[in-house]
């Protein structure tokens, strides 16, 4: 995690996140994101619109986390 942000560190459970939160999985091999909708599945599961730049290129993606999954604030941001 980056260490100049004094949020580096604050995890934050997958419920909590909103739409423009940029995040980091650190549970998942440290990927940055940036959440564009997050909206709950049934009882226990969070499906997350994300968007993510690698390789200089945009990808949006959605993935499903369970409740009380914990993402890290990230002080990356995107354009």
């Amino acid at each position: 995690m980056e260490a100049d942000n004094p949020k580096a560190h604050e995890l934050v459970p997958v419920e909590a996140l909103r739409s423009g939160d940029p995040i980091t999985d650190v549970h998942g091999g440290g990927e940055h994101y940036k959440v564009l909708e997050s909206k709950p599945f049934g009882e226990g599961c969070v499906v997350l619109e994300l968007e993510s730049l690698a390789n200089d290129q945009f990808r949006v993606i959605e993935k499903s986390f369970p409740a009380g999954y914990q993402f890290g604030r990230s002080a990356r941001r995107f354009l």
